[in-house]
């Protein structure tokens, strides 16, 4: 009786032993998987680089390059299985796309009817450009495959008087309570923000063979067409909070962040100014990029030429933002990115050629330099998108 006790307790041991082994096995792999990271990164060369980056030892690897002139913005799909890029190459610009899939099979190229497009963002299927050159936005539809086809719908802003458009960001907004989406567009050179809704298209060449095989979609102006940013502010990029309750623009030019209480009515948007703060201090005219941390608690913006750095904002409750810190980068900061988690931010150095990565500090909001980079010898960074794998 006593052998068999023994079996019975030697059997338990070993069966509880095997569970915390295939268990710290089982939560080893998951640490491994939640800590690495696709970067992908575009600029000013001749092709955007996929980068495996891990976290735990903080090293970073090359997986893909993807042929293209001056890649300068970048977009993923949802899925992540298809990679967008605009070429900012003056007569020769335009779109392109590759599945990310390890084949770097090419998904097309299109002229983007406008010179040196800078910004492009996704939505169901189509592709919107901000082209800086010629002051235009351009509407490209996906098919099936995901692959680009003709613009359908290019929207031209004209001079006034002698001021020139310069179209810097396409970004969509969707409002939760009226289903609404939209598309608000920054323009630098008039000092304004375009609103459009996102609507069926009923023109009589629309076409459904986009890539989700819904209905075509078309840009309508809103009842009240722009707001007008102070003059010489250069309106460059802007941020909206989680709940949509509020937006953030950076202006290049004036160096300063615009906090604004946003609202809908009727189908047009009500951007109401409650606040303005300084981002670089030097107002060295150069304000990149803008961005809220992955719980909405920091805003950060970047600042080139002179100090070049990101500057640090806690958001308060009722939206406003108080600046706490100040953190010197390399040079001419320009597009910056969080890791899903918030753990750590990547910021592109264009002239200096790397990739800056910073841990963060989330109760303070401060930035960490790790004293790692990317680095690149013939390609001037100015986008990257972080994706957990």
């Amino acid at each position: 009786m006593k052998k068999k006790s023994g079996r019975i307790f030697f059997f338990v041991v070993a069966a509880i032993a095997a569970a915390l082994l295939i268990f710290y096995l089982v939560m080893r792999v998951i640490k491994t998987r939640e800590s690495q990271y696709h970067l992908y990164i575009g600029g000013y060369g001749n092709t955007a680089v996929k980068c495996l980056f891990n976290s735990d030892n903080l090293e970073y690897g090359v997986l893909e390059d993807f042929k293209a002139k001056n890649p300068s913005y970048l977009a993923l799909t949802p899925k992540g299985n298809r990679l967008y890029g605009v070429s900012e190459s003056g007569a020769t610009s335009g779109v392109w796309g590759y599945a990310n899939n390890g084949t770097q099979t090419p998904l097309g190229e299109c002229a983007d009817g406008g010179l040196d497009p800078c910004h492009l963002t996704l939505y169901r299927g189509y592709l919107f450009t901000a082209n800086y050159g010629k002051g235009s936005i351009s509407v490209f539809p996906l098919d099936t495959s995901g692959r680009i086809k003709s613009a359908s719908q290019v929207i031209q802003f004209v001079p006034n008087g002698n001021v020139v458009p310069r179209i810097h960001m396409v970004k969509v907004l969707k409002v939760k309570q009226s289903g609404r989406n939209y598309l608000l567009a920054t323009d630098k050179g008039s000092d304004r923000i375009y609103f459009f809704r996102i609507e069926q298209d009923t023109t009589a060449n629309a076409s459904a063979d986009n890539l989700l095989g819904g209905k075509p979609l078309r840009l309508n102006r809103c009842d009240t067409a722009f707001l007008q940013v102070p003059k010489n502010y250069g309106p460059r990029h802007l941020e909206f909070s989680a709940d949509g309750r509020f937006m953030y623009l950076l202006c290049e030019v004036s160096c300063k962040v615009i906090v604004y209480q946003l609202n809908e009515e009727n189908g047009n948007l009500l951007l109401n100014p409650i606040q303005e703060i300084i981002s670089d201090k030097d107002v060295n005219e150069a304000c990149a990029d803008i961005h809220l941390s992955p719980d909405g608690r920091f805003l950060y913006t970047s600042n080139r030429r002179g100090r070049d750095g990101i500057t640090i904002f806690h958001v308060k409750s009722d939206g406003t933002l108080e600046r706490t810190a100040y953190q010197v980068t390399a040079q001419y900061p320009r597009s910056f990115a969080f890791s899903p988690d918030g753990e750590f931010l990547f910021v592109c150095c264009q002239k200096d050629k790397i990739v800056q990565i910073f841990r963060t500090d989330k109760k303070s909001g401060y930035l960490i330099n790790t004293g790692k980079t990317i680095a690149f010898t013939d390609l001037e960074p100015s986008c990257i998108l972080v994706r957990e794998i």
